[in-house]
């Protein structure tokens, strides 16, 4: 079977959004073209649990991995983690060597501003040391590869400003957002919707405003409170969901600040993932104004999108942002529209819940769907 090799020194056994679009786009690569995924992990960090057809998982070292690219000729070499790009060089060198014909591709999820960007004192001086040694591999590694699997236009931009002209009309941007594998009907987001509200002793009217994440710096989940409080001072049908990592001090945080307890806390499961998520209406998506979002593409804004949810967000995130105007889809814009306005957009998908499922259907099917984004690419 043709294979691609995935090499990264990232913790594949979390269950973050790097790691789910890694996942999500082998699985779909397999279904659409037969072709599967290796990914071998340089650094263990332990049992990785991810059963797929379309995606292995081993732990080796680097001088193993070359023997197994001589062995098995994979069609593409993907190195996901700038800890890998030192590595490309001399792959380069095998594979020419020995004559292969063998793609080199970087995967790019995010900018390496990243990397200080949400640092203070003394961890923002060692990072940005950390950035600039970064940005001498990034430089190398778009040197000596063939193209980058980027997740949105931003990104391809950001990845443009290393090269000159003739790198730029050489390069193969392979761009693939991270979408969903497929796309839930009507019938389901209604029928898990009243089953979680039952479980939640709430009505079917009441507004349900969510965070569902790990509570990164970037997510800014102390932003999102205070959105929610304003929300909660007025309006009085309001509960409030938290899908997250727990921990006493943010329980505590959750207590001082809804002290009506019109709120649900949870660390989901994968299997209840969407079942929760569905039972919502407003999820948000608050970031800031940095190169760090500029090029992001979330997971969580397609499971948003997928569960039925109005998306609140700022500009903050371009491309996202780009897909709710494009598609003509209702959000709540949390910089230009107040509360009441807010309230207003919220009660107008309210009456009109299955047309908003619809819509937001169609824009998954058009957008967001891994097998229709795949199926536009080449990777034989």
């Amino acid at each position: 079977m043709r294979e691609n090799l995935i090499i990264t020194n990232a913790n594949m056994t979390l269950s973050s959004g790097n790691v789910t679009l890694i996942n999500r786009r082998a699985e779909n690569i397999y279904k659409e073209f037969n072709i599967k995924t290796k990914c071998f992990c340089t650094i263990n960090y332990g049992e990785i649990n991810y059963k797929s057809n379309g995606i292995d998982y081993l732990y080796k070292e680097i001088r193993d991995i070359k023997n197994y690219i001589l062995e098995k000729k994979p069609l593409k070499i993907i190195f996901y983690g700038t800890g890998t790009f030192k590595y490309i060089e001399s792959i380069k060198k095998l594979i020419s060597r020995n004559k292969l014909k063998i793609k080199l591709f970087i995967d790019c999820q995010g900018a390496l501003e990243e990397q200080y960007e949400y640092s203070k004192g003394i961890e923002f001086l060692m990072n940005y040391t950390k950035f600039i040694l970064k940005k001498k591999l990034l430089k190398n590694a778009i040197k000596n590869c063939d193209g980058a699997i980027v997740v949105s236009d931003e990104m391809k931009q950001y990845l443009f400003s290393y090269m000159n002209k003739n790198k730029k009309e050489k390069f193969n941007i392979i761009k693939i957002r991270c979408g969903v594998d497929r796309v839930l009907l009507t019938s389901e987001k209604l029928k898990s919707r009243n089953l979680i509200r039952e479980k939640w002793e709430i009505k079917e009217n009441t507004v349900v405003m969510v965070f569902s994440g790990y509570r990164m710096a970037w997510q800014n989940i102390d932003k999102i409170i205070d959105l929610f409080k304003k929300y909660d001072e007025k309006y009085d049908d309001i509960f409030f969901a938290f899908f997250c990592n727990i921990d006493e001090e943010f329980i505590e945080k959750l207590n001082i600040n809804f002290p009506k307890k019109n709120y649900e806390l949870k660390f989901l499961e994968k299997s209840e993932y969407f079942e929760y998520l569905t039972a919502c209406d407003v999820g948000f998506l608050v970031r800031d104004y940095n190169k760090t979002n500029d090029v992001a593409f979330p997971n969580k804004f397609s499971d948003y999108i997928n569960s039925g949810l109005m998306i609140a967000i700022n500009d903050a995130l371009p491309e996202p942002s780009r897909l709710l105007k494009e598609n003509n889809i209702l959000y709540l814009d949390i910089e230009k529209d107040t509360i009441e306005q807010g309230i207003k957009k919220i009660q107008e998908r309210q009456k009109k819940i299955q047309n908003f499922y619809i819509k937001n259907e169609k824009m998954c099917k058009l957008e967001l769907l891994y097998s229709d984004q795949i199926k536009r690419i080449n990777f034989n």
